[in-house]
């Protein structure tokens, strides 16, 4: 029984410092994130140091022997008639597991709009400036179209997923150069061991703060896969919400030296831009895709198909529906719809610092 309490005191002052954290970045956040992201990108960079000794993702086997561990124990707790030990024990470890979540890392949800950090302006765009920029956009990217290898059919081939993997870094090594906000870790990618399944419930990546490690699945389409390694990374650079780590990942890819990333992160851009576009204007987007470059086109059709054959609708509208509950409990209002969001830093940056 003794141990019983220890565990839940020890439970309720653990909560009770992860709400703690969690007011003290809501409330004080000119405070929290003076040194909070800094102290973020230092500790993950350290553990994706350490985790980088292996070649696989470590998250997933120490997952698994999370899983494993659970259901041994459980057996024993039921066969020696301790449940409620056991029960406080597994409360234990989530309360600690969730703890360190959120001071290392989970906070970021918190932290100040990306726009700020960068010194860009916070305005509205109208439509017009929306087709302008998805046209420029498009224009980047059908002039690198021909610069990356292409199949029979004319789709982007799957780069070397290790030499991509080694490469995605490179783009932050030269964006840290004049912006402070990317200078964390920027090892080597992994790939997912659950890529097949990774594939069926619509993911494409993940970042585990608790190791350090951006992971992507190898199902992810070609003209994706190096937008998506810079995308995991823009996590691990202390940019928890999408929409931002997206539009990190669109500046490491155009810092990037190699083509296959350059046309990834101008591809992405284009297909975000355009789809807020076709949103709120068909006929403009008719327009655009009209003189939109036919390798382009080429590349988001055949992404659709493989997507749409890979997927499974049931398993992946759960993970959606799961992943949608864990983003607006930290305060991500839009949700799993926040990838699109990062339209509006695209259009800002175009209007700022391209044009």
């Amino acid at each position: 029984m003794t141990k019983t309490i220890l565990r839940l005191t020890a439970c309720g002052g653990l909560l009770l410092l992860t709400g703690l954290m969690v007011l003290a970045a809501k409330f004080f956040g000119g405070v929290v994130f003076a040194f909070y992201p800094d102290i973020s990108r230092s500790v993950t960079g350290v553990l994706a140091a350490v985790t980088s000794v292996v070649p696989f993702a470590l998250c997933e086997v120490l997952l698994v022997a999370l899983v494993l561990w659970f259901l041994i124990s459980l057996i024993r707790a039921i066969v020696r008639r301790r449940l409620v030990r056991w029960l406080t024990g597994v409360l234990l470890i989530v309360c600690i597991l969730l703890t360190a979540f959120v001071g290392i890392w989970g906070l970021n949800y918190y932290a100040p709009p990306m726009r700020e950090r960068l010194g860009l302006s916070d305005r509205q765009f109208t439509v017009a400036e929306l087709k302008e920029a998805t046209l420029y956009f498009g224009a980047q990217a059908g002039a690198l179209a021909d610069q990356v290898e292409r199949d029979e059919n004319g789709v982007m081939v799957e780069y070397d997923f290790d030499t991509l993997a080694a490469a995605a870094g490179s783009g932050y090594e030269t964006l840290s150069q004049s912006m402070d906000c990317f200078d964390g870790s920027t090892v080597r990618v992994k790939r997912l061991l659950s890529s097949s399944l990774q594939g069926k419930i619509g993911m494409t990546g993940v970042f585990i703060c608790l190791t350090g490690e951006s992971c992507v699945s190898t199902y992810t389409h070609s003209a994706s896969m190096p937008f998506t390694m810079c995308h995991e990374i823009g996590h691990r650079m202390a940019f928890a919400k999408e929409d931002e780590a997206n539009f990190a990942a669109f500046l490491a890819c155009s810092a990037n030296s190699l083509p296959e990333f350059q046309y990834s992160g101008y591809y992405a851009a284009f297909r975000y831009c355009y789809n807020a576009l076709a949103s709120k204007d068909r006929d403009a987007a008719a327009e655009v895709w009209a003189v939109t470059d036919p390798a382009i086109k080429t590349d988001w059709h055949d992404a659709s198909e493989y997507y749409a054959a890979l997927r499974s609708d049931t398993a992946a509208e759960v993970t959606d529906k799961v992943y949608d509950t864990y983003l607006k409990s930290f305060s991500v209002e839009s949700g799993v719809q926040s990838y699109g969001e990062v339209t509006d830093l695209l259009l800002l940056w175009y209007f700022e610092r391209i044009k």
